[in-house]
């Protein structure tokens, strides 16, 4: 994959409402951390959660989208706005432009709305725009109607890989010539007590009481995740057509690989055989080997299970170099966002690559024995970042793995 480049990038999170924010963040170490409102009432303990908590919608769309939809699409168009801006595009041609867009759970908080209104009210307390709320379709159907577009227009749920399989087709679709333009990403909320409930009956929270140790990818006394929350979106384009406008080029989609685990709905693979698969299938998309690979940025949820499977193909997949691949997770920094955790991801590695520093694990102190890459802590890591790899794994068996360079 050679002409593919990323010209806008927009985010909406709980460490920051635009990539330079995130970005410094990142580097910081900053851990965007509370405990979940409810957590006291209900009986969670240490149910840490990072949220986002001073977003207007307001500021990005008008009353009629923001009464009409769920915080997941409000979250999207927010930052397809700044992406398009960042874009340096002031014009997007309505049948050559594509809308690809990820969300692993839609309009959930909506729906459990609609459900306590229906228990407390009857029928009367079911809003009547409760399917334009709920459907994950609605947060790419917005992007288009804000630019009035017509081209191909998709919503991935894929689980936990919903950006990188949203970003992936994307970039294929550029590839393909079928069209010139893509405004991709992922979006969720992550405020819906069905969906914290869930997760603490399975086990995920972490049991650490200080919350800045709420979620510690790779660390040997990691306990669990921390919900986040948030969207992120990428204008792609095709290079050529990127080039002839003058338009600054962040990166370039160079590789993508998408496959099932085939194990269990909710466990990897236990020795991450077909993780390392979709890491070597983006590898061979690229058209590189591992060791053109200058960091690598982990689905690392901070669960037991599954930061060891991932630790064990990328110990695999990076056997045997003269200095072990830098390794850092996002998800100590603002939890797991769902179907938008590998495009958060990237904008980890995209932070890197502008300062030529590999981001550091927020969180984690120990490292865990059955790693043996350089799992980066305390600081960033000093260190020429220029192509990168990012995974990203869910539920249901959704491998997906990215390949990212510089121009």
């Amino acid at each position: 994959m050679e002409n593919v480049a990323i010209t806008g990038m927009g985010v909406i999170s709980s460490i920051g409402s635009n990539f330079d924010e995130v970005n410094r963040n990142f580097h910081n170490g900053h851990v965007a951390v509370q405990a979940a409102p409810w957590a006291g009432d209900e009986g969670l303990d240490y149910a840490w959660v990072s949220l986002i908590n001073d977003f207007e919608p307001e500021e990005w769309m008008d009353q009629r989208v923001i009464t009409g939809s769920d915080p997941f699409t409000w979250y999207a168009v927010a930052a397809a706005v700044q992406a398009v801006e960042d874009s340096g595009l002031t014009s997007l041609n309505p049948r050559r432009t594509a809308v690809i867009m990820g969300s692993a759970l839609g309009g959930c908080e909506s729906v459990a709305a609609a459900q306590h209104g229906l228990d407390t009210e009857g029928p009367d307390g079911v809003s009547r725009k409760l399917q334009l709320q709920a459907w994950n379709n609605m947060a790419a159907a917005h992007i288009a109607l804000r630019w009035d577009l017509h081209g191909p227009m998709l919503t991935l749920s894929t689980a936990c890989a919903s950006a990188h399989d949203a970003i992936g087709t994307a970039a294929r679709m550029i590839e393909a010539g079928i069209v010139d333009v893509a405004i991709t990403g992922a979006s969720d909320s992550g405020r819906s007590k069905l969906q914290i409930f869930s997760m603490g009956k399975y086990g995920m929270f972490s049991q650490q009481p200080d919350p800045y140790k709420a979620c510690m990818p790779f660390d040997a006394n990691r306990t669990g995740v921390m919900p986040g929350e948030g969207a992120g979106v990428l204008v792609l384009e095709r290079a050529d057509h990127a080039r002839a406008r003058g338009a600054a080029i962040h990166g370039r989609i160079r590789g993508y690989g998408s496959l099932a685990d085939a194990y269990h709905p909710s466990s990897p693979e236990p020795e991450g055989k077909w993780e390392q698969v979709a890491m070597e299938d983006a590898l061979a998309d690229a058209g590189i080997g591992a060791d053109a690979i200058d960091a690598l940025f982990a689905h690392g949820t901070a669960t037991t299970v599954g930061d060891i499977a991932e630790a064990k193909a990328i110990n695999r997949l990076f056997a045997g170099r003269e200095e072990p691949i830098p390794v850092a997770s996002v998800k100590g920094h603002l939890g797991h966002t769902a179907g938008g955790a590998g495009i958060f991801s990237l904008f980890g590695g995209m932070a890197s690559m502008q300062a030529n520093a590999v981001i550091p694990n927020a969180g984690t102190k120990d490292v865990d024995p059955v790693v043996e890459f350089h799992a980066v802590i305390n600081e960033p890591h000093k260190t020429k970042v220029e192509t990168i790899q990012v995974n990203a794994f869910g539920f249901g068996g959704q491998n997906a793995s990215m390949i990212v360079t510089q121009d």
